[in-house]
Protein backbone atom coordinates (compact mmCIF):
# COMPACT_ATOMS: atom_id res chain seq x y z
CA UNK A 1 0.00 0.00 0.00
CA UNK A 2 1.49 3.30 -1.20
CA UNK A 3 -1.51 5.74 -0.16
CA UNK A 4 -4.71 5.40 2.08
CA UNK A 5 -7.43 7.81 2.58
CA UNK A 6 -10.01 8.79 5.59
CA UNK A 7 -13.29 9.49 5.80
CA UNK A 8 -12.49 13.11 6.29
CA UNK A 9 -10.89 12.90 3.07
CA UNK A 10 -7.23 13.37 4.87
CA UNK A 11 -4.24 10.92 3.07
CA UNK A 12 -1.74 9.26 4.55
CA UNK A 13 1.43 8.32 1.90
CA UNK A 14 3.59 5.16 3.30
CA UNK A 15 7.83 5.16 2.42
CA UNK A 16 9.21 1.60 2.78
CA UNK A 17 12.55 0.49 3.78
CA UNK A 18 13.63 0.16 -0.05
CA UNK A 19 11.90 -0.59 -3.18
CA UNK A 20 11.35 -3.96 -3.89
CA UNK A 21 9.90 -4.08 0.28
CA UNK A 22 7.05 -4.16 1.78
CA UNK A 23 8.24 -3.18 4.91
CA UNK A 24 7.60 0.33 6.18
CA UNK A 25 9.65 2.90 7.20
CA UNK A 26 7.52 6.09 7.57
CA UNK A 27 4.11 7.27 6.82
CA UNK A 28 3.24 11.16 6.27
CA UNK A 29 0.12 12.39 7.95
CA UNK A 30 -1.28 16.03 7.19
CA UNK A 31 -2.99 17.78 10.01
CA UNK A 32 -6.28 19.58 10.63
CA UNK A 33 -4.20 22.57 8.97
CA UNK A 34 -3.11 20.37 6.16
CA UNK A 35 0.27 20.71 7.22
CA UNK A 36 2.27 17.49 7.14
CA UNK A 37 4.37 15.40 9.78
CA UNK A 38 6.38 12.28 9.48
CA UNK A 39 5.39 9.33 11.49
CA UNK A 40 8.54 6.69 11.54
CA UNK A 41 8.32 2.70 12.11
CA UNK A 42 9.84 0.48 14.20
CA UNK A 43 9.47 -2.88 13.31
CA UNK A 44 10.05 -6.40 14.85
CA UNK A 45 12.59 -8.84 13.44
CA UNK A 46 10.41 -9.54 10.79
CA UNK A 47 9.62 -6.05 9.40
CA UNK A 48 5.68 -5.85 11.57
CA UNK A 49 5.61 -2.58 13.24
CA UNK A 50 5.65 -2.61 17.34
CA UNK A 51 5.95 1.46 17.26
CA UNK A 52 4.95 4.68 15.52
CA UNK A 53 6.79 8.03 16.46
CA UNK A 54 6.90 11.57 15.72
CA UNK A 55 9.67 13.34 14.82
CA UNK A 56 11.40 13.87 18.34
CA UNK A 57 10.96 10.03 19.26
CA UNK A 58 7.40 10.22 20.54
CA UNK A 59 6.16 7.45 20.69
CA UNK A 60 2.71 7.76 19.37
CA UNK A 61 1.59 4.32 18.98
CA UNK A 62 2.88 0.86 19.51
CA UNK A 63 1.92 -2.71 20.19
CA UNK A 64 2.93 -5.94 21.02
CA UNK A 65 2.26 -9.32 19.52
CA UNK A 66 2.07 -12.88 19.76
CA UNK A 67 4.39 -15.02 17.22
CA UNK A 68 1.46 -15.37 14.30
CA UNK A 69 0.58 -11.71 14.98
CA UNK A 70 -2.04 -11.63 17.17
CA UNK A 71 -2.04 -8.52 19.29
CA UNK A 72 -1.44 -8.84 23.06
CA UNK A 73 -1.87 -4.96 23.72
CA UNK A 74 -2.59 -1.83 21.25
CA UNK A 75 -1.99 1.75 22.62
CA UNK A 76 -2.26 5.03 20.87
CA UNK A 77 -0.93 7.49 22.96
CA UNK A 78 -2.31 9.80 20.46
CA UNK A 79 -5.38 9.80 17.67
CA UNK A 80 -3.85 7.58 15.37
CA UNK A 81 -4.51 5.11 14.17
CA UNK A 82 -2.33 2.40 12.37
CA UNK A 83 -3.19 -0.99 11.01
CA UNK A 84 0.01 -2.08 9.06
CA UNK A 85 0.64 -5.84 10.65
CA UNK A 86 3.30 -8.46 8.39
CA UNK A 87 4.73 -6.95 5.72
CA UNK A 88 1.90 -6.94 3.32
CA UNK A 89 -1.14 -7.14 5.58
CA UNK A 90 -3.83 -4.52 6.41
CA UNK A 91 -6.07 -4.86 9.41
CA UNK A 92 -9.50 -4.82 8.94
CA UNK A 93 -10.80 -3.91 12.51
CA UNK A 94 -14.74 -4.91 11.64
CA UNK A 95 -13.23 -8.80 11.56
CA UNK A 96 -9.64 -8.56 13.10
CA UNK A 97 -8.34 -10.33 9.96
CA UNK A 98 -5.46 -9.15 7.70
CA UNK A 99 -5.95 -8.75 3.96
CA UNK A 100 -2.83 -9.94 2.33
CA UNK A 101 -3.32 -8.81 -1.00
CA UNK A 102 -4.81 -12.04 -2.62
CA UNK A 103 -6.48 -13.22 0.69
CA UNK A 104 -7.13 -12.91 4.09
CA UNK A 105 -4.70 -14.30 7.13
CA UNK A 106 -6.36 -15.09 10.21
CA UNK A 107 -3.69 -14.34 13.14
CA UNK A 108 -5.18 -15.81 15.85
CA UNK A 109 -5.05 -19.15 14.00
CA UNK A 110 -1.68 -18.60 11.85
CA UNK A 111 -3.48 -19.25 8.91
CA UNK A 112 -4.66 -18.27 5.55
CA UNK A 113 -8.76 -18.40 5.52
CA UNK A 114 -8.38 -18.88 1.61
CA UNK A 115 -6.58 -21.50 -0.01
CA UNK A 116 -3.64 -20.69 -1.62
CA UNK A 117 -4.41 -19.05 -5.38
CA UNK A 118 -1.40 -20.08 -6.92
CA UNK A 119 -2.18 -24.02 -5.69
CA UNK A 120 0.49 -26.42 -4.96
CA UNK A 121 3.21 -23.59 -6.34
CA UNK A 122 3.21 -22.05 -2.98
CA UNK A 123 3.77 -25.93 -0.69
CA UNK A 124 1.57 -28.76 -0.04
CA UNK A 125 -0.58 -26.69 3.17
CA UNK A 126 -2.95 -24.15 1.15
CA UNK A 127 -3.45 -22.75 3.91
CA UNK A 128 0.04 -22.50 5.84
CA UNK A 129 1.19 -18.58 6.19
CA UNK A 130 5.37 -19.72 6.51
CA UNK A 131 7.59 -22.02 8.60
CA UNK A 132 8.31 -19.11 10.89
CA UNK A 133 6.16 -15.90 11.65
CA UNK A 134 9.84 -14.35 13.26
CA UNK A 135 11.86 -15.04 10.35
CA UNK A 136 9.45 -15.87 7.19
CA UNK A 137 7.46 -13.04 5.26
CA UNK A 138 4.41 -14.10 3.01
CA UNK A 139 3.37 -9.99 1.35
CA UNK A 140 1.42 -11.44 -1.47
CA UNK A 141 -0.38 -14.62 0.01
CA UNK A 142 0.91 -16.55 -2.35
CA UNK A 143 4.32 -17.90 -1.35
CA UNK A 144 6.69 -17.06 2.05
CA UNK A 145 10.51 -16.60 1.57
CA UNK A 146 13.08 -14.91 4.02
CA UNK A 147 12.62 -11.87 6.27
CA UNK A 148 15.10 -9.17 6.72
CA UNK A 149 17.10 -11.66 9.77
CA UNK A 150 17.79 -14.29 7.06
CA UNK A 151 18.64 -12.04 4.54
CA UNK A 152 21.31 -10.12 6.55
CA UNK A 153 22.62 -13.31 7.90
CA UNK A 154 22.84 -14.61 4.26
CA UNK A 155 24.70 -11.44 3.20
CA UNK A 156 27.53 -12.50 5.53
CA UNK A 157 27.28 -15.80 4.85
CA UNK A 158 27.75 -15.86 0.92
CA UNK A 159 31.00 -13.88 1.53
CA UNK A 160 32.36 -17.62 2.10
CA UNK A 161 30.75 -19.85 0.42
CA UNK A 162 33.00 -19.94 -2.67
CA UNK A 163 35.61 -19.70 -0.23
CA UNK A 164 34.89 -23.20 2.07
CA UNK A 165 32.37 -25.38 0.02
CA UNK A 166 33.97 -28.74 0.01
CA UNK A 167 37.40 -27.52 1.85
CA UNK A 168 38.90 -28.43 5.39
CA UNK A 169 40.13 -26.17 7.55
CA UNK A 170 43.98 -26.99 6.41
CA UNK A 171 42.87 -26.39 2.95
CA UNK A 172 41.67 -22.43 3.81
CA UNK A 173 44.10 -22.23 7.00
CA UNK A 174 47.08 -19.92 5.43
CA UNK A 175 44.51 -17.86 3.66
CA UNK A 176 42.96 -17.00 6.47
CA UNK A 177 45.84 -16.67 8.82
CA UNK A 178 47.10 -13.83 6.05
CA UNK A 179 44.03 -12.09 6.48
CA UNK A 180 44.22 -11.49 10.73
CA UNK A 181 42.41 -14.54 11.47
CA UNK A 182 43.61 -16.45 14.60
CA UNK A 183 42.78 -20.55 15.17
CA UNK A 184 41.69 -22.28 18.38
CA UNK A 185 40.72 -25.80 19.18
CA UNK A 186 38.22 -25.31 21.58
CA UNK A 187 37.20 -28.90 21.93
CA UNK A 188 40.98 -29.82 22.50
CA UNK A 189 40.92 -31.12 26.08
CA UNK A 190 37.96 -33.31 25.70
CA UNK A 191 39.10 -36.14 23.18
CA UNK A 192 35.51 -37.92 23.37
CA UNK A 193 33.70 -35.16 21.39
CA UNK A 194 34.67 -34.05 17.86
CA UNK A 195 37.22 -31.75 17.27
CA UNK A 196 36.44 -28.37 15.80
CA UNK A 197 38.80 -25.96 14.35
CA UNK A 198 37.58 -22.26 14.96
CA UNK A 199 39.17 -19.29 13.41
CA UNK A 200 38.39 -15.60 15.10
CA UNK A 201 38.59 -12.22 13.99
CA UNK A 202 37.51 -9.03 15.68
CA UNK A 203 36.89 -6.27 12.93
CA UNK A 204 37.73 -2.50 13.37
CA UNK A 205 34.27 -2.05 14.29
CA UNK A 206 34.58 -4.60 17.20
CA UNK A 207 32.28 -6.94 15.50
CA UNK A 208 33.46 -10.61 16.27
CA UNK A 209 33.37 -13.29 13.59
CA UNK A 210 34.34 -16.94 14.28
CA UNK A 211 34.50 -19.82 11.24
CA UNK A 212 34.05 -23.31 12.81
CA UNK A 213 34.85 -25.88 10.91
CA UNK A 214 33.36 -29.43 11.78
CA UNK A 215 34.43 -32.39 10.88
CA UNK A 216 32.99 -35.36 9.34
CA UNK A 217 32.86 -37.55 12.74
CA UNK A 218 32.80 -41.36 12.95
CA UNK A 219 31.01 -44.12 14.07
CA UNK A 220 31.57 -43.38 17.81
CA UNK A 221 31.64 -39.43 17.12
CA UNK A 222 28.87 -39.24 14.83
CA UNK A 223 28.46 -35.44 13.01
CA UNK A 224 24.51 -35.04 12.40
CA UNK A 225 24.88 -33.40 8.84
CA UNK A 226 27.06 -36.78 8.25
CA UNK A 227 30.09 -35.49 6.28
CA UNK A 228 32.12 -32.57 7.58
CA UNK A 229 30.83 -28.61 7.11
CA UNK A 230 31.34 -24.68 8.38
CA UNK A 231 29.30 -23.17 10.51
CA UNK A 232 29.47 -19.03 10.15
CA UNK A 233 28.90 -17.29 13.85
CA UNK A 234 28.72 -13.79 14.77
CA UNK A 235 29.46 -12.71 18.39
CA UNK A 236 26.90 -10.41 20.00
CA UNK A 237 28.19 -10.24 23.16
CA UNK A 238 25.13 -10.49 24.92
CA UNK A 239 24.57 -13.65 25.38
CA UNK A 240 25.04 -16.91 23.15
CA UNK A 241 26.58 -15.94 19.04
CA UNK A 242 24.33 -16.17 16.43
CA UNK A 243 24.84 -18.75 13.91
CA UNK A 244 24.87 -16.82 10.38
CA UNK A 245 25.02 -19.63 8.12
CA UNK A 246 26.15 -23.26 7.33
CA UNK A 247 28.36 -24.23 3.97
CA UNK A 248 28.32 -27.91 3.56
CA UNK A 249 29.09 -29.95 0.43
CA UNK A 250 27.85 -33.65 -1.09
CA UNK A 251 26.20 -35.62 1.30
CA UNK A 252 25.04 -32.52 3.89
CA UNK A 253 22.31 -33.35 5.37
CA UNK A 254 19.33 -33.53 8.51
CA UNK A 255 19.20 -29.28 7.43
CA UNK A 256 15.36 -29.46 6.45
CA UNK A 257 14.24 -28.08 9.76
CA UNK A 258 16.59 -25.17 9.83
CA UNK A 259 14.95 -21.75 8.63
CA UNK A 260 16.29 -19.29 10.28
CA UNK A 261 19.82 -19.12 8.67
CA UNK A 262 21.50 -19.92 5.06
CA UNK A 263 22.20 -23.46 4.39
CA UNK A 264 24.67 -23.66 1.36
CA UNK A 265 25.34 -27.12 -0.09
CA UNK A 266 27.94 -27.36 -2.94
CA UNK A 267 27.49 -23.58 -3.61
CA UNK A 268 23.56 -23.44 -4.25
CA UNK A 269 20.74 -21.93 -1.20
CA UNK A 270 18.64 -24.47 -0.02
CA UNK A 271 16.12 -23.16 2.41
CA UNK A 272 15.67 -19.09 1.20
CA UNK A 273 15.15 -17.22 -1.34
Amino acid sequence: MIQETSLNQHSSLYIYTDQNSYEPLARIDPDGNYEQHIRYFHTDLNGAPEELTDENGKILWECSFQLWGKRIHEIEHEPIEQNLRYQGQYLDRETGLHYNTFRYYDPDIGRFTQPDPIGLLGGFNLYQYAPNGLTWIDPLGWSCGSSKGFKRRNSVTTRWVNRLTGKKASDVHDYLISKGWTVTNPQSKNHNTIQHIVYVKTTKSGVTYRLDYHPGGSASQPNIHGNDYWKVYKSTGKGPDEILGRIGYGEFKNYDRIKDSPVYIDGKLMNGQ
